[in-house]
């Protein structure tokens, strides 16, 4: 049977976050899904027992074209993200995301929790629309659900901007007319960690966002990162 959803996690090289993150995603309640793990590092040593699990093979080709193929291979309606170092803490993500789309919406997401080394936790609950993209992005990608044929009309990812392909995305969604659902719940645990702190790739980011400014006719944005909005 064709799932509703295709759940999609790129991983390089954590499979010690990445059991988690699978774990929070076989654990959705009400929800009937695929889950599909991109591979871009070394060969996994994980194996999924789950039939909903399949893995795909991304030959380290980084990991914007790890989510295209992704979503090339998915088959559920709707395609949700989920990164390798983060979990669903909300066991109904999936389930509030389809009742969104049956109330006639294309783009779902959730609040999140910003999880730190030293134990701290913050919450993370800014809303979005098509104005406020145009300064910040305030969504996180692992709280999202969408439409998958958004992409029919939108096409891929933009792999030429790594560190904000993300924004890139939602700026063309809004622009699309398509309509936004936030839900008020946290959904996500994002594990903040020096793996990811942004800080350690301050040069590319900045000519990432240079280029997300002249792609879409910006005015000029201040580097941030998400851990700047909690």
């Amino acid at each position: 049977m064709t799932p509703d959803f295709s759940v999609i996690i790129p991983t390089r090289n954590r499979e010690h976050f990445l059991q988690e993150a699978v774990a929070s995603v076989l654990a959705q309640e009400k929800a009937s899904l695929e889950l599909l793990v991109v591979n871009d590092g070394d060969p996994l040593t994980t194996s999924f027992s789950d039939p909903r699990v399949g893995v795909l093979d991304n030959h380290k080709r980084t990991a914007v074209p790890a989510r295209n193929l992704g979503v090339e291979n998915a088959r559920g309606k709707y395609i949700a993200f989920l990164d390798d170092d983060d979990w669903w803490i909300d066991r109904q993500h999936l389930a509030k995301a389809f009742n969104a789309f049956t109330a006639h919406r294309e783009f779902y997401f959730a609040d999140g929790t910003m999880m730190f080394p030293d134990g701290t936790q913050k919450p993370f609950n800014r809303s979005a629309n098509a104005a406020s993209l145009e300064k910040d992005n305030t969504i996180l990608i692992s709280a999202v659900c969408y439409v998958k044929s958004m992409h029919g009309t939108l096409g891929r990812f933009d792999e030429s901007i790594p560190f904000y392909w993300d924004w890139d995305w939602y700026l063309r969604v809004a622009r699309g007319g398509y309509r936004f659902f936030h839900q008020r719940d946290p959904a996500v645990a994002i594990r903040v960690h020096e793996g990811n702190m942004s800080s350690q790739n301050e040069i590319p980011r900045r000519a990432n966002l240079s280029a997300l400014e002249a792609k879409h006719h910006l005015a000029p944005i201040p580097l941030k990162s998400h851990v700047d909005f909690v």
